[in-house]
């Protein structure tokens, strides 16, 4: 009998797959970035963070090719911060990069996005100013880092 139930229970249970995993993995990232943001603490950005960071400049995608430029944006954009206490640590939803990356209409900037991202890549969408802002989470080698930030 005992051998049944664990049989029933085995085949029932809701199999947690790799995908799963993964989205949870950059929501936690995504949060710290944000936290990290929110005390101001760059240091705590750089260790959830990586280059190539994408991130929106006007219309058009830039990206910070390496760590010490990465750096130096995160500290300038700190120090733009006039009320930490505005940033939002809440993820409203996690999307595969490759489920939305068709609705990026211009494909030079797509191709900078999954580039940065890569093909297994997230975007966490959080709420600030009442607008949604997608922060670009990596995938790679079982790490999520956070690789971009709209807006």
């Amino acid at each position: 009998m005992r051998a049944l139930v664990v049989a029933l229970l085995v085949a029932f249970a809701a199999p947690v797959s790799a995908a799963d995993k993964n989205e949870d993995k950059a929501k936690e990232a995504a949060v710290a970035f944000l936290k990290a943001v929110k005390a101001k603490d760059a240091d705590a950005v750089m260790k959830v963070s990586a280059a190539p960071f994408a991130y929106r400049e006007g219309e058009k995608v830039a990206v910070l090719k390496d760590t010490d430029a990465l750096k130096k944006w995160v500290k300038e954009r700190l120090d733009s911060i006039k009320d930490a206490k505005d940033v939002p640590t809440e993820i409203n939803m996690v999307l595969a990069y490759a489920d939305i990356k068709e609705k990026i209409k211009d494909e030079e900037q797509r191709k900078q996005l999954e580039d940065v991202v890569g093909k297994d890549g997230f975007v966490a969408v959080v709420s600030a100013d009442g607008k949604m802002v997608p922060i670009l989470v990596r995938i790679k080698d079982g790490k999520a880092t956070v690789v971009g930030l709209g807006r």
